[in-house]
């Protein structure tokens, strides 16, 4: 689990660099802090390494900047994960080595008011502690993949913070696509209270536990929480698990907290309470039962197939159906369709499924259909 480019950006240190090129390579790993100051030529694949964040004010080719694109090719032979230039020697980026960035999928950015020893520093740091949040991560799978018993799981929990108190909650936080900027936290701090912040699944799991069981002043507790951490929502896409009385069950608040942000990603919500979300509480769960996959595409694929056969769009108008709970005219005048359309579609529909599956109770099995549809194609 390497620092990446991405991350990086979103470090304080790091708020006034420019990415001019390359943003499909924030996904580079960072495994090193890397200075350009004298090497050109073959002296850059003997004092350069693959995974190097290079920092440069291009000193080494001052008086000869047209050499930048064979050294920045160089470079990118060497395969560093980006290129940052303090504007000292040039003020702007030709346009053939931003091309050549953006074609090689390497960041390329500009700096400036940032010390370059203050920006190895705080990388430095950020690598170190993305390597420990390694050893969280790994817990967190033992938690949720071992079947392990509440004692099991109390006592990794322990070991994750012995601050940790019984009563717990879990929120899941992932930053939404134009958002920037770190979380601002103290990790003594929140240790203390009994929280604990880790990176999982290109987001942050925020554990929280609690002394007393009062169910309406732990819920403003954890929000509290979160804003003082930097997870708001108009940053970040949040799903909130229940709240569970022992922390042996902590494998449930993790689950449930995920389960809530898939159900915000899909329906395009700020924030979801995974006790608010409905028969979605049941069908999350199991998505990865075999019998709930033959139950799925049994009812599916038939509609599927008509819709390529046919260039209709049933499944489109199934899915817009279930989720304007059966009403014909909203129906309508979602897919800017007439009502006797609609009906129509919905007839073709019925039999469609009565043909190929025993479908008995049609809005019910329909709304099940779609309702795994729609959590299949999301992506955690």
């Amino acid at each position: 689990m390497n620092l990446t480019i991405g991350e990086a950006l979103d470090l304080e240190i790091l708020q006034g660099f420019k990415l001019l090129a390359g943003k499909k390579g924030l996904s580079n790993p960072i495994l090193n802090v890397a200075v350009w100051d004298y090497e050109t030529g073959a002296l850059i694949e003997e004092n350069f390494r693959k995974g190097d964040f290079v920092l440069s004010t291009l000193v080494a080719i001052k008086d000869k900047i047209e050499e930048l694109e064979e050294n920045f090719q160089r470079l990118i032979d060497v395969g560093i994960s980006a290129l940052a230039i303090r504007p000292v020697y040039i003020d702007k980026v030709p346009e053939h080595i931003i091309r050549l960035a953006e074609r090689k999928n390497v960041p390329l950015m500009m700096f400036d008011q940032t010390f370059t020893e203050d920006v190895i520093v705080g990388i430095n740091k950020a690598i170190v502690e993305k390597q420990g949040y390694k050893k969280l991560t790994m817990k967190i799978d033992d938690i949720l993949f071992l079947n392990l018993n509440e004692e099991s799981i109390r006592g990794i929990a322990r070991k994750i913070n012995p601050h940790f108190m019984e009563n717990n909650m879990v929120a899941f936080c992932r930053k939404k696509s134009k958002a920037r900027g770190m979380i601002n936290f103290s990790k003594e701090e929140v240790e203390e209270i009994g929280c604990k912040v880790i990176p999982f699944k290109n987001g942050h799991l925020v554990i929280n536990t609690f002394e007393k069981h009062d169910q309406k002043e732990i819920e403003k507790t954890m929000f509290r929480r979160l804003e003082w951490l930097g997870f708001t929502q108009k940053d970040y896409v949040v799903g909130v698990s229940g709240l569970y009385e022992s922390l042996g069950k902590l494998s449930y608040s993790i689950n449930e907290s995920l389960y809530a942000f898939r159900y915000a990603k899909i329906y395009k919500r700020d924030i979801s309470f995974f006790n608010d979300i409905g028969i979605n509480r049941i069908i999350l769960p199991i998505l990865d039962n075999p019998w709930v996959m033959k139950y799925y595409n049994g009812m599916v694929e038939p509609l599927l197939e008509y819709d390529r056969e046919n260039e209709t769009e049933l499944l489109k108008t199934a899915i817009s159906y279930v989720e304007n709970n059966g009403d014909i005219k909203a129906t309508a005048e979602e897919l800017f369709q007439h009502g006797n359309t609609i009906r129509y579609r919905l007839d073709r529909i019925n039999k469609i499924m009565a043909e190929n599956f025993n479908c008995e109770h049609f809005y019910e099995e329909l709304a099940v259909m779609v309702r795994i549809y729609r959590m299949l194609k999301s992506d955690l």
